[in-house]
């Protein structure tokens, strides 16, 4: 009974798969987005990581009491580090901060390239995982969770003006 069970339960995840995939509804304006936003940063991307994070709430709804994860629930994600050149909204402590970010496979990463300088509209907490998630995700001063819902972007003029038309440089 146990294995038809499970079984189910696997079936039903893969055929409703889509509904975890990314899907943003509408594009705020850069005065919401500021305004959404915990921070508002432009800087260049130095290095590139993938962390692994385990959703301890997936195992504890689905996982055998007698069966391991095996790395079922974990998520991979990319941390950036990025020197800033511009802070326009947010905490920092230093002049390099880490953006999180999915890997972009349907879960709203963005895909960053080092070198490049970018437009982060960042959140202190990540989009990843349930509200009892008992797993310390990445936070703190100088780390930032972004996503493709957001505005962040590549740097541009257009984005950088009217940033500064809403919010002062700080």
């Amino acid at each position: 009974m146990r294995k038809y069970t499970l079984l189910l339960t696997l079936g039903f995840l893969l055929i409703s798969s889509e509904i975890y995939a990314c899907s943003c509804i509408g594009r705020r304006t850069v005065k919401e987005e500021i305004r959404h936003s915990d921070a508002v940063l432009l800087g260049t991307v130095i290095s590139k990581d993938l962390i692994k994070l385990v959703d301890s709430t997936a195992i504890k709804m689905f996982a055998l009491e007698d069966s391991p994860a095996n790395g079922l629930y974990e998520t991979v994600v990319a941390k950036y580090q990025l020197v800033l050149t511009s802070k326009y909204k947010g905490k920092t402590s230093s002049d390099t901060v880490e953006i999180y970010t999915g890997l972009g496979n349907g879960d709203c990463g963005v895909r960053f390239e080092i070198g490049k300088n970018y437009i982060i509209y960042g959140s202190n907490s990540t989009f990843f995982g349930q509200l009892n998630n008992d797993t310390p995700y990445p936070k703190g001063k100088n780390i930032f969770w972004t996503n493709t819902c957001s505005r962040t972007t590549l740097e541009n003029q257009k984005e950088i003006q009217e940033i500064e038309k809403h919010r002062k440089k700080r």
